[in-house]
């Protein structure tokens, strides 16, 4: 999957790069999902190879090709 810096959720995009970039785009593999109050699986836990997981909303995410 695939979302940008600034839709992270935890932790916050600032922790993750330095220096900061939101439109920045990382790729990443689904690991988990988490609730959020009465929405079920509202987040995603997404393991990001160069960094460490990564919390991202479902609705932030999108698909990554087999040709990218």
């Amino acid at each position: 999957m695939r979302f940008q810096i600034a839709d992270a959720f935890l932790p916050s995009p600032e922790e993750l790069l330095e220096p900061p970039s939101a439109d920045t785009t990382v790729e990443g593999t689904v690991v988990d999902f988490s609730d959020s109050g009465s929405r079920s699986r509202f987040f995603a836990i997404v393991e990001v190879a160069t960094v460490r997981k990564v919390v991202v909303p479902v609705g932030k995410l999108s698909p990554v090709s087999d040709s990218e």
